[in-house]
């Protein structure tokens, strides 16, 4: 019976308009999103996000439990970070792809946790790092120094016997991760055949488990991680666009048409080349995620006018100012609620798809560990120095009213670093702030579902005067403007279009073409 047969087996719009001085008075924040569809992604570190159990991990249950906050921030989609078991605490590197790893639950949870998010007209989208397998996997384990083993064609060796297996873009096999353990890297062999029918029927089952033809009981698309069309520039997997992922995705489609496919490129950059070449349907916007980081108008201005020529018919892209791989917003800006406002804006009412990473909604800190490492480190320890930009989700004030996901306090010998969050105000705290970040995201997010232009519309650099840049989002005949300022200090643009103005963050003046916004302030022009 193969290892497929046993897992199967398991089985509050804002304030009104004026032409007046207006600010951002905090409105009460509704949980209930007009009509609209908006789409708007939560990104899950799925360790770190919500505790069901007390063992300090984060599970699908712990999804579950937390599906109404979700709504309450207009959320219609998830992604999740890897879910198949994993020595490595980020799950990246898969043990075995098929299952589910027993701190985050059952396949039973998980079934649970999709029908929990579809009811609620949810879809979610699992990440996937298909290049590599950890060391426990059973197809090295099996080919090591076995060329006659079964599995003689999934996993990379430099030589005949075997004996030497190909690693990662570091160059290396072996890796000190946490909690001080060792663990090997391997590649995947992508332009095996067998491979390649493997990894087919591996994510068509995760699109319909029960092989019913029904996807409700599935994941509606996938994130490719580290995504490129010769793995790691090494030159011993190339053209994996063309005879790996293009093919993939294709025969996917085939199957469910409305599955999306989601490129993580690897560069970082505007991904033109996934989206033609490689065949995603989607990318991730991290030249707009650059310039927002920068505080660039100039930056911003390029990146939003280049992405609105790559970004072409049927395809799309996520727009982000954080996520699990790089520094929190709030960290890079001291906490500055002006620049929160700002960042969080530009996440929601630039277009395309938003996505806001976990707690990022809170101001929740976090700076990776970079530079001269504490002693407990060594060089190869890569996936420790990502620990402060994935700590646990602010829950509650009071630790005694639920859990939160400390996984990294487990083994305090291996991982002691100062908490950046400990100052950072729960949920329950902030619900009950109307003046507080998360309000303010909620209050973004039904702001974006009662204007068609912002909800899905497309997107236009109009202007760049000094450090004010005027976007403009149409839908149909439906057009909204929106201009960012980012400079701390008062900044005057002229000949704006639009006569009614909102103030999204600080305060904003309209008269006679002349708009005036406070330092860092947002404005909406119709």
């Amino acid at each position: 019976m193969t290892i497929r047969n046993v897992f199967l087996g398991l089985m509050a719009i804002l304030a009104a308009c004026s032409s007046e001085e207006t600010s951002t008075t905090p409105v009460e924040a509704s949980s209930k999103q007009a009509s609209i569809d908006a789409p708007l992604f939560y990104h899950i570190f799925v360790r770190s996000f919500a505790d069901s159990d007390g063992d300090q991990h984060g599970d699908l249950r712990g999804i579950i439990e937390k599906m109404d906050y979700l709504q309450s921030l207009g959320v219609t989609g998830i992604l999740l970070t890897p879910l198949y078991p994993s020595a490595f605490y980020h799950n990246y590197f898969a043990d075995d792809f098929y299952g589910i790893d027993q701190e985050f639950g059952s396949l039973t949870d998980y079934q649970e946790m999709i029908a929990a998010a579809h009811a609620r007209d949810m879809v979610v989208y699992l990440d996937q790092e298909i290049q590599y397998v950890s060391g426990q996997h059973q197809w090295y384990r099996d080919a090591l120094n076995n060329p006659s083993s079964p599995f003689n064609d999934f996993v990379l060796f430099s030589d005949e016997g075997n004996s030497q297996p190909i690693g990662t873009l570091f160059d290396l096999t072996e890796f000190r991760v946490w909690p001080a353990q060792e663990q090997e890297i391997l590649t995947v062999d992508l332009l095996s055949p067998s491979v390649y029918d493997y990894f087919t029927d591996y994510m068509l089952f995760w699109m319909d488990p029960n092989g019913d033809g029904n996807f409700s009981d599935g994941v509606d698309g996938f994130r490719i991680d580290h995504m490129m069309d010769d793995l790691d520039n090494a030159g011993v997997l190339p053209g994996l666009f063309e005879n790996f992922w293009s093919p993939m995705f294709d025969r996917l489609r085939s199957v469910n048409p409305a599955v999306q496919i989601i490129a993580e490129q690897a560069d970082w950059g505007y991904g033109e080349a996934f989206l033609s070449e490689g065949n995603a349907d989607m990318v991730f916007a991290f030249p707009i995620r650059g310039a927002v980081n920068d505080l660039s108008a100039g930056d911003f201005a390029v990146a939003v006018s280049k992405m609105s020529i790559v970004i072409g018919e049927g395809k799309n892209q996520f727009v982000f100012v954080e996520n699990h791989d790089t520094d929190r917003f709030a960290s890079l800006h001291e906490s500055d609620e002006r620049i929160l406002q700002l960042g969080a804006a530009a996440n929601l009412l630039t277009g395309w798809i938003p996505i806001i990473h976990y707690g990022q909604e809170l101001g929740m800190r976090g700076e990776k560990l970079e530079g001269e490492l504490p002693e407990m480190l060594l060089p190869s320890e890569h996936d420790v120095r990502d620990i402060p930009v994935r700590e646990a989700m602010r829950w509650v004030a009071d630790e005694s009213e639920g859990p939160r996901a400390h996984w990294y306090h487990l083994f305090p010998e291996a991982y002691n670093q100062p908490s950046a969050n400990d100052n950072v105000m729960p949920v329950d705290v902030q619900t009950a702030d109307d003046r507080s970040l998360l309000n303010f995201y909620r209050r973004l997010s039904s702001l974006r579902a009662s204007h068609p232009a912002l909800a899905d519309g497309s997107t236009k650099v109009v202007e760049l005067q000094g450090d004010v840049v005027l976007i403009k989002r149409q839908a149909g005949k439906a057009t909204t403007y929106v201009a960012f300022n980012f400079s701390p200090d008062k900044q005057v643009a002229t000949d704006v279009p639009g006569e009614a103005l909102t103030a999204v963050a600080g305060s904003s003046s309209l008269e006679a073409g002349t708009l005036v916004l406070s330092g860092y302030g947002v404005a909406l022009l119709e």
